[in-house]
């Protein structure tokens, strides 16, 4: 009986403490590597967000993550990520004039 009871503890321990996480953390995805971000606000969406193939379209669609990266001083993976895109733009169209 005890042993049950201390399992069900821990397993609303350990999903409180992932639940918490959710609601205030992006978990970012950069070329770089990891990254915990602190949220603008609580809520669950974009808990995990890989902005490795993001393009600036993205970028307008997702502005709660953007704000997210500003306020955590992070623009730099937006500005890597931005940058990318661009370079494989220009990338693009230096291999169509060469052709």
């Amino acid at each position: 009986m005890i042993r049950r009871l201390t399992s069900f503890f821990a397993g609303v321990l350990t999903g409180g403490v992932l639940i918490y996480m959710a609601m205030h953390y992006h978990v970012v995805h950069a070329n770089d590597g990891w990254h915990l971000v602190p949220k603008v606000d609580g809520q669950l969406t974009n808990t995990f967000v890989d902005i490795r193939d993001y393009k600036i379209s993205d970028w307008a669609q997702h502005a709660d993550i953007a704000a997210a990266l500003v306020n955590a001083n992070r623009r730099d993976l937006i500005d890597s990520a931005v940058n990318d895109t661009f370079n494989s733009g220009v990338d693009r169209l230096l291999n169509r004039e060469t052709r």
